[in-house]
Formats: structure tokens, C-alpha cells, sequence
């Protein structure tokens, strides 16, 4: 009888133990998971950082290569003889540079010269703004 009730006190304590282990394992497992959710938290606000970064990065370095190509551009100023026929708007359209509206060259034309109308005569000279990239 002696090693009937051992084998029910080993039994009986091995099922205890194991009720105490699925116990703990339990509390672990929940532990695990926060932790789980702790760490997926933590990198995705720190990849969030990064990709922000990056992209502030992306964006700086952009305009300040956008600002590096900006063309130089040095403006002079050139005597023109008027022919028979030649009108101001012939001659700033002949002078405008790529992108220039004809309006613009014409006022700064009248401007220079201190003309209040287009009209002009053969043999007279004008000043013309010319603008050149460097």
C-alpha cells in the first residue's frame, strides 16, 4: 500500500505543479503580448521618425538644388539705330530673352528712354536692355 499512495501523492503533486506551470505560462503569455505590442509600437513610431526624416531630407536637399541651378543672368544695355519700318515692339520682341513677355521689354524700353508713347522715327537711337545667362 505504501507505494500505491506514492504514486498518488507523486501524481497528485505532479498535476499541482503543472496547475501552478499553466499558471505562470499564462501570466507569461500575457506579459509576452504587451511586451509584443510594446516593441510594434516602439518601431513603428521609429520607422514613422525615419520615413519623416527622410522625406524633410528629400525635400531640403531638392530646394537647395533647385536654388543651386537658378541661372545667372547679367542685363546690359546696347544702342539701337531705328530703320525705316522698325517699330519698339519689333525690336524687344528681337531682344526679349526665352520666357520674357514682349509688354515688359517694351515698358523698360520707354522707361530708359523716357518715351510716354511707341511712336518713334528713323535715325533716332534707342537704349534696349539686353540680358544675357551666364
Amino acid at each position: 500500500m505504501k507505494s500505491i499512495d506514492k504514486e498518488c501523492v507523486f501524481l497528485y503533486d505532479t498535476v499541482r505543479k503543472r496547475k501552478n506551470v499553466r499558471k505562470k505560462w499564462g501570466e507569461n503569455m500575457e506579459r509576452r503580448t504587451q511586451r509584443r505590442v510594446v516593441r510594434k509600437s516602439r518601431k513603428i513610431r521609429k520607422n514613422t521618425f525615419v520615413l519623416l526624416t527622410m522625406a524633410l531630407i528629400l525635400c531640403l536637399g531638392t530646394f537647395a538644388m533647385g536654388a543651386q541651378t537658378e541661372k545667372a543672368t547679367k542685363t546690359y544695355y546696347e544702342s539701337v539705330e531705328i530703320h525705316k519700318g522698325d517699330t519698339i515692339w519689333d525690336i524687344a520682341e528681337e531682344y526679349k530673352t526665352e520666357g520674357e513677355k514682349t509688354e515688359h521689354i517694351v515698358d523698360t524700353i520707354l522707361d530708359l528712354n523716357g518715351l510716354k508713347t511707341a511712336n518713334v522715327r528713323a535715325g533716332e537711337s534707342i537704349i534696349v536692355p539686353v540680358t544675357v545667362g551666364t
